[in-house]
């Protein structure tokens, strides 16, 4: 397994559906411009092992760019490794049956809301390009 810099084997869950965290274990869970990349069919599996590992009252936060930033910086990634012989350690293992470029926001609510997460917000927050947004969700009984 290829690794970003800093990182080893021993900081990798392998395993999102299955966090080897006790139940209850955080107030907060974070999804940083990620959930686009987890494979379609286990998304909704590592949201709800989230929520497992959340305490009652626990936050799960999920960020994710506007479609035009997230489709357009991974187009030009793709070209700047095509012409410029560059291999991120993203695109070597981007897979295009089972991954997406964005999830629309009603995608991200319906799983929020599948997952058995409650008082789903949509929030605006300001980054490099003011493009992106976050939801916040909460595990209640």
């Amino acid at each position: 397994m290829r690794l970003y810099d800093g990182l080893t084997a021993e900081n990798v869950v392998t395993d999102m559906t299955h966090i080897p965290f006790s139940d209850a274990s955080f107030d907060t869970v974070t999804f940083i411009a990620n959930i686009n990349h987890v494979p379609k069919d286990i998304r909704l599996s590592e949201l709800q092992e989230a929520r497992r590992c959340l305490r009652q009252g626990g936050r799960v936060i999920i960020t994710m760019g506007s479609p035009i930033l997230e489709v357009g910086a991974h187009l030009l990634l793709h070209l700047r490794d095509i012409f410029l012989g560059h291999h991120d350690v993203y695109h070597e293992h981007f897979d295009k049956e089972k991954e997406a470029y964005h999830l629309s926001d009603k995608e991200i609510k319906n799983l929020l809301a599948s997952a058995g997460f409650t008082n789903i917000q949509k929030k605006y927050f300001v980054t490099q390009w003011f493009l992106n947004h976050l939801f916040i969700a909460e595990k209640s009984l």
